[in-house]
């Protein structure tokens, strides 16, 4: 049996191999967030930190906007 004559035995079933790979992609999504779960709450502290610089840095562009403009 040579390479192409078992490519095409195998095409002949594409749409079973279509929703095998298409269960084990949900099936690793699955595991791949129950690998970042832990993380969550690092990924949200991060979040609010970048927030509280945004904030402080906005402040920092309306004073020297107010001190410039001669308010």
């Amino acid at each position: 049996m040579s390479l192409a004559d078992l490519w095409n035995s195998l095409s002949d079933h594409r749409y079973l191999y279509l929703a095998f790979a298409v269960l084990v992609a949900l099936i690793a999504l699955r595991w791949l967030r129950r690998a970042f779960a832990p993380i969550g709450p690092v990924v949200q502290a991060l979040a609010a930190v970048v927030g509280v610089a945004f904030a402080f840095g906005m402040v920092f562009v309306v004073v020297v906007a107010a001190v410039v403009s001669g308010v």
